[in-house]
């Protein structure tokens, strides 16, 4: 079962309001592109595919909005942000900037119970991908990273990757078959892991920003044609 990593940034809170779970609820969809790039956003169909009245959809978008998941056209109804190249660079670009960053911090303070804590997660990441399992992989997945950057990150700047992971989300999916095997994307994530426990900042930061180098290029290669037919 997912890992309760990412509750972190949430603990102490209120249960979530109905705003709060139809806005996870699109959000999922866009990320997981059961709302393609460029969709209309029509507040009355979105109320009754969630069963919900229209206010909370309303504030749902507004939300996704902030976070550049959804966009509003002058004149014309929401919809769901479109991806382009410049949004990719940008988007890969800022979060090397960020991720770097925080496991600089998070090397220094590592502890033998993070390394523990996080060898499971990568354990239970390959059994799901190799059971076919992938929500379950992706879930897995970000709980990985976040858990490596939460030993040394604030809950903002780890909001503020949250929002950026979440968007790289929506083209990363279009690479998964040019990643290799979860096992060679594993041995990435050791990379890093192993700098962190060893402490040794500049080491996890290369490692970092190698691996997410390498994905943001195979999404890329990947998305090229697309993204070019839609620019």
């Amino acid at each position: 079962m997912p890992d309760n990593t990412l509750d972190m940034l949430t603990r102490g809170r209120k249960p979530p309001t109905l705003a709060e779970h139809v806005t996870q609820e699109l959000r999922d969809a866009i990320i997981q592109g059961e709302l393609a790039p460029g969709e209309s956003l029509l507040l009355a169909d979105l109320a009754k595919r969630l069963d919900v009245s229209i206010m909370p959809v309303r504030e749902a978008l507004k939300r996704l909005q902030s976070e550049g998941l959804v966009e509003q056209p002058p004149q014309k109804e929401a919809r769901v942000t479109m991806l382009s190249s410049v949004d990719l660079d940008d988007t890969y670009a800022t979060r090397i900037l960020l991720e770097t960053r925080v496991i600089r911090r998070s090397a220094e303070l590592f502890a033998e119970t993070d390394y523990a804590r996080l060898v499971g997660i990568l354990g239970r990441y390959e059994e799901a991908y190799a059971a076919g399992h992938d929500a379950e992989g992706r879930s897995l997945h970000k709980a990985f990273h976040f858990g490596m950057y939460a030993v040394g990150g604030s809950p903002w700047i780890l909001q503020l990757i949250s929002m950026l992971w979440d968007n790289s989300e929506r083209y990363r999916r279009l690479s998964l078959t040019q990643r290799g095997t979860v096992r060679d994307r594993r041995r990435e994530h050791n990379a890093v892991l192993e700098a962190c426990r060893d402490h040794n900042a500049e080491l996890a930061a290369s490692e970092l920003e190698h691996h997410l180098r390498r994905t943001a290029d195979l999404v890329y290669q990947a998305a090229k044609s697309l993204l070019d037919a839609k620019e």
